[in-house]
C-alpha cells in the first residue's frame, strides 16, 4: 500500500473537494492513495510480481506532481466502485429515435464523469437536438448528481443543409440567459476548404459566417475532418464520429479514453542542446502508459453501455498528454512565441510520442497486442505511418528510431495501444501540481491557487534578471507593469496569453499538431479589438499550417471568460 507524501495544502484540499475530486475530509494525499491503489490492483491480474513496486514509482510520480491523471480517475478511481474511470465518450445513442432513451443513456455517462460527444449530420433539424441536448447536460449539471463538470462537443458538417442554422445558434446566448454545456464544431473536409479558399462561393460564405459567429461567441471551433480521419489508426474498427469535448481526439461511437499528463516543468535541466531529463521523461512516459492501460482494465466492467467495453477491449486508446509546458519554457528563459520555444516544445513532444509507443511496444510482449493492431489491418501494417514522425527536426528522437519502431510494429503488429499520445487542456488536472495547463502559455504571472502569490517560475526570472523591484507590480496585476522600462526580451519570456500575437498562438499548436497522433486543444486568443475578418483568417491559416482543427477565443467575446485573462 503506497503512502502518500503529496504536498497536501489547506489550498490544494479545499480546490479539490470544491471540484468535488475528493470527498468531504478526504485530503489530496488520500486521494493519490487510492488512485495508486485501483491501478496497482488491476496492475495484478497482469503483473503480480512486480504490482507493488509498480505502486511505489506511481506513487513517487504523483507525489512529486510528475505525473497528474485526469478529474474522472482522481475523482472515481477507489471511491466509486461502480464507474469507469474514463474523461470522454460517444454515446451509442440514436439520436433519430427514442430522445428519452438517449436522455437515460447521456446522463449515465455524465455522471460516469464522462464529457461526451456527438455527431448531428444524420438530424434534418440538428439545431433543435442539440439544444435538448445542451437541455440534459444543464440538467445533469444542476441535479447534484454529477461530482465533475463535463464538457461536450456537437459536431456538424459544413455541408449539412442547415449548417447556416447551427452556425449561429450559439450567438448572443449570453444575453438571452441561456446556459450552454456544449462546445460545437464545423466539420470542413479539404475540399471545401479549398473551395472556401478560392471560390467565392457557399463553403466560403459559411466559413465566413463561422468566424463571424466565433467572434461573437467564440464558437463554432473547425474541425478539418479529413486530416481527423486519414491519422485515424484504425479505420477497420470504425471512422471518427464525434470528438471529445475540447476536440484532441476523435472517437468512434461508444469509444473512450483515458488521460494522464507528464508535467513537463518538472524535468528542466537546465543545460544541454535539449533542457530535459530525457531518461527521467522516457521513465515516467513508460509508467504512465502502464498505469492508463490499467485504468481501461479497471473499467471495463464499469462502462455504462457495453459497446464501449466491446470498443476499448479492441482499440484500447490512451492519451498520455502534457501539462507544463509553459512552466518548461519559462524554465528554460525562452519566450513562448519564439523558434527557440517551439523548438523545446517540439523535442519534447516528439519525445513523449516516440517513448509512450515504444512502451506500449514492450507492455504488448507481456499483455498481448490490442486487437485492432494486431489483425494486421490497421495503418501500423504500413511502415510509413508512423515514419512520417521520423520527419520531424528533432534531436530527441533519431530518424533511426522511429524506423526501427514502425518496423517492429509493422512486422509482429505488437502494440497494446492503438494511440498513446494526445493533447487535452488539462485545466484543472493541472492545478492540482501547481502546472500550467496543457501547451498553453500562462494566462497570469501569479499562481491560479494562490491569488496575489507571483509564480515561482515568474519570480526566479526576474531574479535572475535583477529586477525584484517589481514584483510588487506584478502581484498586483497578474502581467508585466506597462510603464517600467524592462528589457524586451525579459518581456517576451514573461508575455501572457493575451499579450502573446494569434500567429504565435498558431505556430505552437501547428508544432505540437506535427507530433502527436491526433488533434490538439490549443486555444488562440485574439484581443478584443479584432474584426471577424482576422478570425476568418486565423481559420485559413490553421489549415495550411497543417492542423486538425482550430479554436478561437477573442478577449471579452463571453460575459463570463473561459479563463482570467
Amino acid at each position: 500500500m503506497h503512502c502518500s507524501t503529496f504536498p497536501s495544502s489547506p489550498i490544494i484540499d479545499r480546490y479539490l473537494r470544491s471540484g468535488r475530486i475528493t470527498e468531504p475530509g478526504e485530503t489530496a494525499r488520500d486521494m493519490v492513495n487510492r488512485v495508486v491503489a485501483t491501478l496497482a490492483s488491476a496492475e495484478r491480474h497482469f503483473e503480480p510480481a512486480g504490482a507493488d513496486t509498480f505502486a511505489a514509482r506511481l506513487g513517487s510520480a504523483m507525489d512529486t506532481g510528475r505525473v497528474v491523471f485526469s478529474t474522472p480517475i482522481m475523482t472515481n478511481a477507489g471511491r466509486y466502485a461502480d464507474r469507469p474511470l474514463a474523461a470522454c465518450a460517444v454515446p451509442p445513442v440514436d439520436l433519430r429515435g427514442d430522445l428519452a432513451a438517449v436522455r437515460s443513456t447521456v446522463d449515465d455517462y455524465h455522471r460516469a464523469g464522462m464529457g461526451t460527444g456527438f455527431n448531428l449530420d444524420e438530424l434534418d433539424d440538428p439545431v433543435a437536438v442539440l439544444r435538448y441536448l445542451n437541455e440534459i447536460a444543464v440538467a445533469g449539471a444542476r441535479s447534484g448528481a454529477e461530482d465533475r463538470p463535463v464538457g461536450n462537443m456537437a459536431v456538424l458538417s459544413l455541408n449539412h443543409p442547415r449548417a447556416a442554422e447551427f452556425i449561429h445558434c450559439k450567438v448572443g446566448a449570453d444575453s438571452r440567459g441561456e446556459e450552454w454545456k456544449f462546445n460545437i464544431s464545423l466539420s470542413c473536409a479539404d475540399a471545401e476548404m479549398r473551395a472556401a479558399v478560392t471560390v467565392d462561393g457557399r463553403e466560403r460564405a459559411l466559413l465566413t459566417a463561422a468566424a463571424h459567429a466565433a467572434h461573437a461567441c467564440a464558437d463554432p471551433g473547425l474541425l478539418f475532418a479529413d486530416r481527423m480521419n486519414e491519422d485515424n489508426p484504425t479505420p477497420e474498427v470504425g471512422a471518427y464520429v464525434s470528438t471529445a469535448p475540447c476536440a484532441e481526439v476523435g472517437l468512434v461511437a461508444g469509444e473512450t479514453c483515458q488521460f494522464g499528463y507528464v508535467n513537463l516543468g518538472r524535468f528542466h535541466t537546465g543545460h544541454g542542446p535539449v533542457p530535459v531529463d530525457l531518461d527521467a521523461l522516457a521513465e515516467t512516459v513508460g509508467l504512465l502508459v502502464r498505469a492508463l492501460d490499467d485504468a481501461i482494465e479497471a473499467s471495463m466492467s464499469h462502462y455504462p453501455d457495453p459497446l464501449s467495453a466491446r470498443v476499448m477491449a479492441t482499440k484500447r486508446k490512451i492519451g498520455v498528454g502534457v501539462c507544463g509546458l509553459a512552466d518548461l519554457l519559462l524554465a528554460a528563459g525562452l519566450p513562448y512565441d519564439s523558434d527557440a520555444g517551439r523548438q523545446l516544445a517540439q523535442e519534447v513532444l516528439a519525445f513523449v510520442n516516440y517513448t509512450s509507443k515504444r512502451a506500449s511496444l514492450e507492455l504488448a510482449a507481456s499483455r498481448g497486442a490490442c486487437p485492432a493492431v494486431h489483425t494486421g489491418r490497421s495503418r501500423y501494417a504500413d511502415p510509413g505511418f508512423l515514419k512520417r514522425f521520423a520527419a520531424l527536426p528533432v534531436r530527441s528522437v533519431s530518424a533511426a528510431d522511429w524506423a526501427g519502431l514502425a518496423d517492429e510494429i509493422a512486422e509482429t503488429g505488437m502494440l497494446r495501444n492503438s494511440s498513446t499520445i494526445a493533447v487535452p487542456p488539462t485545466g484543472r488536472s493541472a492545478l492540482v501540481v501547481g502546472a500550467s495547463t496543457g501547451i498553453e502559455p500562462l494566462f497570469q504571472l501569479i499562481d491560479p491557487c494562490l491569488p496575489g502569490y507571483v509564480h515561482a517560475g515568474v519570480r526566479a526570472v526576474l531574479a535572475k534578471a535583477g529586477r525584484n523591484d517589481v514584483l510588487g507590480r506584478v502581484a498586483e496585476h497578474g502581467r508585466l507593469p506597462e510603464d517600467v522600462d524592462l528589457p524586451e526580451w525579459l518581456r517576451a519570456v514573461l508575455a501572457t496569453a493575451t499579450q502573446i500575437a494569434p500567429a504565435g498562438h498558431l505556430a505552437m499548436a501547428a508544432t505540437v499538431q506535427g507530433c502527436v497522433d491526433e488533434a490538439v486543444s490549443k486555444t488562440v486568443n485574439l484581443p478584443g479589438t479584432v474584426e471577424a475578418g482576422e478570425v476568418y483568417d486565423t481559420y485559413v491559416s490553421a489549415w495550411e499550417a497543417g492542423c486538425k482543427g482550430i479554436t478561437v477565443y477573442v478577449d471579452g467575446s463571453r460575459q463570463i471568460q473561459p479563463k482570467a485573462l
